[in-house]
């Protein structure tokens, strides 16, 4: 397959959040700036440089790094004991209920899926893109302004894969 000559814009992307357990819920990001941000696409460990008498003669894999991603979302409410929200997506909960997390024995803190998708198939590709974080931690903070905003920060303690064309 060739490679996309479809170059991809904010209105191409979804985000998608994921709790575990049996039976997981989601929750689809709406009302949001398109502006998802990703800083850590690739492997990423820290450098453990390696010196004879000063002189660099290698360089080591040392600790796995923690990625971070972010987004904004127009605010239109902390919470809602009927309805999926996401502020109480990221605190755990939804419509009064407690979330899994994804994160497994040895994470205290609620963790969850998330997958961004970026559409291609309606723009010439065999397929759409995803890249799919493990394990993120979720926080937000609150702004105000025309509009209110919430800004979502998360990190990624667990695998990044992704999805495409083949």
């Amino acid at each position: 397959m060739a490679v996309s000559q479809s170059v991809k814009v904010r209105r191409d992307g979804t985000l998608v959040l994921e709790s575990g357990g049996g039976t997981p819920v989601t929750l689809t990001v709406t009302y949001e700036d398109g502006n998802f941000s990703a800083n850590t696409l690739g492997p990423d460990e820290d450098r453990i440089v390696i010196r004879d008498r000063g002189t660099i003669v290698g360089l080591r894999k040392g600790d796995d790094q923690v990625g971070t991603l972010s987004w904004a979302v127009h605010y239109r409410e902390f919470t809602n004991a009927g309805a999926g929200v996401l502020l109480d997506f990221i605190n755990g909960t939804q419509a009064g209920a407690t979330l899994n997390t994804v994160g497994g024995a040895g994470f205290e803190q609620f963790l969850c899926k998330i997958t961004f998708t970026t559409e291609g198939t309606d723009n010439g590709d065999s397929a759409d893109g995803q890249a799919i974080f493990n394990s993120v931690l979720l926080t937000c903070d609150f702004s105000e302004g025309d509009p209110d905003v919430l800004n979502v920060s998360g990190e990624v303690y667990g695998a990044i894969t992704y999805t495409g064309q083949a």
